[in-house]
């Protein structure tokens, strides 16, 4: 290795408390999303909204990470991630209480929105940490990703069944459960002291502004190949997952599938996600991260695009795991690649792009899907918009190629 090519090896050792915090905040921030996907949908639809509503309010929870994922990456790589993570998911463990306060759509558009932003910053954070400590470590990487496989095994089920047998209170209730130990994990890491030769500067009100130069060094990260192809990866990862989280579930239900079958589903999803996630290092040791996060997406987004065609709950299982183990080896692969992309300095903001570019598509899918059921129906929506991301997918690779980010 030349002394200009920067050492991307994991540390030789690692404080316990440190990558045990990092991966419980993952955790309960990521697997929060799968069992709102479960418990969201089932409490929207007994308010009787039309299709387009129903997108548009399955769609809110990430809107405000759209906006300000950028700026929050830059502020964990301007102070301790710690700090920022701390300042906002102690939410988490008290928003969910408010879904079932309020028969109001607008309002829960509102509520989704706070919500989304306030888990998602544990997220962020843990993908920071594992790119400024842990040095992109793919092996990290993928112990943090069967770690929210984990949490996403659980969560579903737990959220379904709690659904089934105590009614909205008590699913929600599970979900603020699930804010709680995401709160405790971020107060688990370990503060970071300040730099040599800086003193440690206190937040204040004016950090929370966004800056345009915080923007412009973000968006500069996308002259990189192989960051451009992660961003565009990731937002055609995610498209597919947001079908699945939202008018796959509303499918299932019309099939007259209860909440517990449908978390079981989930449940299977994470199951085999958890186990791929380990291999990315291995893998990536003989393939390229790019080929390699080229198909998983593409064999993704095709198992939720057959989903009416799938007859029974067994074929419906057998979808989810092929789904769930290709999304769940695409993730540690993309955390990878972009860390490793980005440089030190710039670990933050490049979570916050991807993050960005993750939330893009998760905002807008269940909108314009919502759309699309309205105008064509939910059977024909599956196909029109799997088969415009798979076409999409082929451009990335196309991209990839010739742009050197394959090699």
């Amino acid at each position: 290795m030349s002394s200009k090519t920067p050492d991307y090896s994991a540390p030789e050792k690692m404080p316990l408390r440190l990558e045990l915090a990092i991966y419980g905040a993952a955790m309960f921030s990521n697997s929060l999303g799968y069992m709102t996907m479960v418990v969201v949908p089932l409490w929207v639809i007994t308010l009787n909204p039309s299709p387009l509503m129903i997108g548009i309010v399955l769609g809110s929870r990430h809107f405000l990470v759209f906006l300000y994922s950028i700026h929050g990456g830059a502020m964990m790589d301007r102070m301790d991630p710690r700090r920022i993570m701390v300042m906002f998911t102690w939410i988490g463990a008290v928003i969910p209480f408010f879904y079932p306060l309020t028969t109001w759509l607008w309002v829960l558009v509102l509520i989704q929105m706070i919500a989304g932003y306030s888990t998602a910053i544990g997220w962020i954070g843990a993908q920071a940490i594992i790119g400024q400590t842990l040095k992109g470590s793919a092996v990290h990487a993928g112990r943090m990703s069967a770690a929210v496989r984990i949490g996403a095994l659980i969560g579903p089920p737990l959220t379904g069944a709690a659904w089934d047998f105590g009614g909205p209170w008590l699913s929600f209730g599970t979900l603020a459960l699930w804010g709680a130990g995401l709160m405790a994990s971020c107060l688990a890491l370990p503060k970071t002291p300040p730099k040599p030769g800086t003193q440690y500067v206190p937040i204040n009100a004016r950090d929370f502004i966004p800056r345009l130069s915080d923007y412009m060094a973000t968006f500069s990260l996308l002259s990189i190949p192989v960051i451009a192809t992660v961003v565009m990866l990731a937002v055609i990862r995610i498209g597919g997952f947001s079908m699945q989280s939202s008018f796959y579930v509303i499918w299932l239900e019309q099939l007259g599938y209860t909440g517990t079958t449908i978390g079981l589903l989930m449940t299977v999803f994470s199951l085999f996600g958890g186990g791929t996630s380990l291999l990315a290092g291995p893998l990536m040791k003989r393939f390229s991260g790019a080929w390699l996060a080229i198909f998983a997406v593409s064999v993704c987004i095709l198992m939720v695009t057959i989903t009416p065609v799938l007859g029974s709950y067994a074929l419906l299982m057998v979808a989810v795991a092929i789904n769930g183990g290709l999304y769940g080896l695409g993730q540690p692969l993309m955390i990878t690649m972009a860390a490793r992309g980005a440089g030190s300095q710039n670990q933050g903001k490049a979570v916050g792009l991807r993050t960005s570019a993750n939330r893009l598509a998760a905002t807008f899918i269940p909108i314009i899907m919502g759309a699309v059921v309205q105008f064509s129906g939910l059977e024909n929506s599956f196909y029109i918009m799997g088969g415009a991301l798979l076409c999409l997918v082929a451009l990335i690779a196309v991209y990839a190629k010739r742009s050197g980010a394959t090699k």
